[in-house]
């Protein structure tokens, strides 16, 4: 990861395939989310280890929500916010994650807004407690965002 360009997505891939096999490459990962240096390439990896459907343990769940609000740049968020609709998520980390989603939906981030509105969108199909705010929010949303938002939020509403 230290070696990144942070630019190309074919080296990232590389490395995932060279060492997403390996003992420790979900741990070794978590670690790196505090690292400012190494969020971006670390969530990335994240990512694309989620979308390969591989899971996380209920223990490493938790160290990623644990690690949201230590995101500085928008593709590491976006990668995060990427990733929620795969993670399992503890009662007790409903509140981080939606002070991590209040932020994004306030992104100047157009990408990091239509994926915050997803997340919330998640944490409402398992924590019902979250609909009616969700249903606004997105009501809301569906008329003032911009079109690439609103794009993300007709997606959202049709799977509902």
């Amino acid at each position: 990861m230290a070696a990144w360009d942070g630019k190309s997505a074919a080296a990232l891939q590389s490395a995932y395939e060279r060492h997403h096999a390996e003992e420790g490459f979900v741990a070794t990962i978590l670690e790196h989310l505090a690292e400012v240096k190494l969020q971006r390439a670390a969530t990335w990896l994240l990512k694309k280890h989620l979308e390969s459907d591989n899971t996380l343990s209920a223990a490493e769940c938790r160290a990623l929500v644990g690690g949201l609000s230590l995101q500085e740049h928008w593709e590491s968020k976006l990668h995060m916010l990427q990733c929620i609709p795969y993670l399992s998520i503890a009662e007790e980390d409903c509140a981080a994650l939606e002070r991590f989603l209040e932020a994004g939906v306030r992104s100047d981030r157009k990408f990091v807004r239509a994926w915050a509105y997803n997340g919330f969108n998640e944490l409402s199909l398992r924590f019902p407690r979250y609909r009616k705010m969700t249903d606004r929010m997105l009501a809301r949303a569906s008329e003032s965002e911009a079109a690439s938002v609103r794009a993300r939020i007709r997606n959202i509403l049709k799977t509902r």
